[in-house]
């Protein structure tokens, strides 16, 4: 089974399963308070956080930006105060904020006009 992931580059589906994705990825981390094993956690918030970040690119191409902005999703920035969430996983909320700002980007700009106007004034 194939999925296309160029299909989340249109907003009005970019927007739920971008909100999906990170909800998903901070529940599985929320897991480790329930006795859930720290490395399973991680693997599954990792792969919902590669899965938004490779979605969020192709929105980002869609409405005309730099993929560069996915920078600021894949470097990890130790701003701010630190949630130790188990002996193994750190989170940092500073650093998470800053992770949102391409996510962010994806649900307020718009797609880029491709140039071609049909003018039906005649």
């Amino acid at each position: 089974m194939e999925i296309d992931l160029k299909a989340f580059a249109e907003r009005s589906r970019y927007r739920p399963a971008s909100a999906a994705l990170f909800v998903m990825s901070y529940i599985a981390l929320a897991g480790i308070f329930a006795g859930v094993p720290s490395w399973l956690c991680f693997l599954i918030a990792a792969a919902a956080w590669i899965a938004l970040a490779t979605i969020t690119l192709h929105r980002l191409r869609d409405s005309g930006l730099s993929g560069a902005w996915i920078l600021l999703m894949i470097l990890k920035f130790g701003v701010g105060p630190d949630w130790h969430l188990s002996d193994y996983v750190t989170m940092d909320i500073g650093g998470s904020i800053l992770a949102c700002v391409p996510i962010i980007l994806g649900w307020i700009f718009p797609a880029k006009h491709n140039g071609s106007y049909s003018s039906s004034a005649n």
